[in-house]
């Protein structure tokens, strides 16, 4: 099984090719997600956490960004999720995800209550939306045209502590 570990200042370009090549942004749309690769790499960000998973020649096979909201009380955030088209359907995204939701538990319920995700109602994001519904995760929300004409957010939630 590969290993999953925090994400260095090293591992920035192979997570800026994950997002392209899992059309989750064009080339000339990485400059929001570099900064906050940085950012939170950096130790600039506080609470923000890129975390990746290696294949045994240490190479990025995914990687997961998650932070707290800073206007809401506990929340977190999962802002990305994405995986090699090569490592698709071998369970590489739950393990991740499962990975970031254990790392949140255990920093208490005093430090996180609540995990969000947001993605798009289009048909190219389906199989996002069925794979955090088969995870436990709720849709709270849809926010019609927020990507654009036809393009809904769709807000997923997920407590992460009991009661």
């Amino acid at each position: 099984m590969d290993p999953i570990r925090p994400a260095t200042a090293q591992d920035e370009a192979a997570v800026m090719e994950l997002a392209l090549v899992n059309d989750m942004f064009g080339p000339d749309e990485l400059e929001g997600l570099r900064s906050a690769f940085r950012s939170a790499t950096s130790g600039e960000e506080d609470g923000h956490q890129w975390h990746v998973v290696v294949d045994s020649d240490d190479r990025v096979t995914a990687a997961a960004y998650v932070a707290p909201e800073p206007f809401a009380d506990r929340l977190w955030n999962l802002y990305f999720l994405a995986v090699s088209p090569a490592a698709h359907g071998r369970g590489t995204a739950s393990r991740l995800i499962g990975y970031v939701e254990q790392l949140l538990r255990a920093a208490g319920s005093e430090a996180a209550r609540v995990l969000i995700v947001e993605t798009s109602s289009t048909e190219q994001y389906a199989a996002a939306r069925a794979f955090y519904r088969a995870r436990g995760f709720d849709e709270e929300a849809r926010i019609r045209e927020y990507y654009g004409p036809g393009d809904h957010k769709v807000v997923y939630w997920k407590a992460l502590t009991a009661g």
